[in-house]
């Protein structure tokens, strides 16, 4: 069955390889951000505060746009990341209208579901060696992952009200290569530094264990959710963690020259997450691909990059 796919936050990382990764869907794409020199969708900013006439339009804007009765809203839009929260802006004001925005929307629209990209990483405790899974009781370690349980939680009492079908997914540490963002993440900062002869920074011990994911790892994810009909929160990532040490043996590896490190902390920090209730609902676990990805990412700084 095909349907509207309405996506906010276009210009996202995570929104560019879902919206690649649906290529020949079917599906209807509708494109909305904040800004944009292309004309292949809507300037909306929800990140300022809308009147009543602003949201009328720009949803008068989509229903002119659908060709399908069954409508999914997909909010990647968000302010700042877990570490790069930026200090003149005030991201906590500019996420609280992000999600008012979003539902004020999904009102006036009635879809049948709407998908959240949350995080896992910032909102799980880090100081305990065990797979957290989503019931269990959160522990947000910075700003990032207060605003993004506060969108969870404003989520979950607007679709108990609107009796709207809704899917949260709680992403893991996302890499890949993004011409547009080449250098975020830390496995490309890591690559860019080694490809460069300069010192890579560690914040934590080389024991400490993460877990990644691809990005199209994650569109997959998004996509099964969508075709699964799976409702509530779901933790995203693959079935084992990774350690850094792991990750430094392998990118020494692909440059085939010895990489210069410095160790800013020494705190061990565990990021294990449980995806077994994803499984259950979609028969789908997500292998650990960094060793192999590593390799491709590396390949493409080089082609594009250096």
């Amino acid at each position: 069955m095909n349907r509207d796919i309405v996506i906010f936050g276009k210009n996202s990382v995570l929104a560019q390889n879902f919206i690649a990764s649906m290529e020949n869907s079917g599906d209807n794409k509708i494109l909305i951000s904040r800004k944009s020199n292309i004309n292949d969708h809507f300037v909306f900013d929800i990140s300022d505060l809308k009147n009543e006439f602003d949201l009328n339009l720009i949803c008068s804007k989509i229903e002119k746009n659908s060709k399908f009765k069954e409508k999914i809203l997909i909010l990647f839009s968000w302010s700042g990341g877990p570490r790069t929260l930026n200090k003149d802006l005030d991201n906590w004001i500019l996420n609280k209208n992000i999600i008012l925005n979003f539902l004020s929307i999904s009102k006036i629209l009635n879809p049948k579901r709407i998908i959240f990209i949350s995080s896992a990483g910032s909102i799980y405790p880090s100081n305990i060696n065990i797979k957290y899974c989503e019931s269990d009781k959160t522990c947000p370690s910075n700003k990032h992952g207060k605003q993004k349980l506060y969108a969870e939680s404003m989520i979950k009492n607007f679709v108990k009200e609107e009796k709207i079908q809704y899917t949260i997914l709680r992403i893991a540490s996302a890499y890949g290569y993004d011409r547009r963002f080449s250098d975020q993440g830390v496995i490309n900062k890591w690559l860019y530094s080694a490809i460069r002869g300069e010192i890579l920074k560690l914040y934590n011990s080389k024991s400490s264990l993460i877990n990644f994911i691809a990005f199209d790892q994650i569109s997959n994810a998004i996509k099964v959710s969508i075709e699964k009909e799976i409702n509530g929160t779901f933790n995203i990532g693959t079935e084992n963690s990774i350690t850094l040490q792991a990750i430094l043996k392998e990118i020494q590896r692909v440059i085939n020259k010895k990489i210069n490190i410095k160790i800013e902390g020494k705190e061990t920090r565990y990021f294990n997450i449980d995806v077994n209730k994803f499984f259950l609902k979609t028969g789908i676990k997500y292998e650990n691909r960094i060793r192999e990805n590593i390799k491709s990412i590396y390949n493409s700084i080089i082609s594009n990059d250096i």
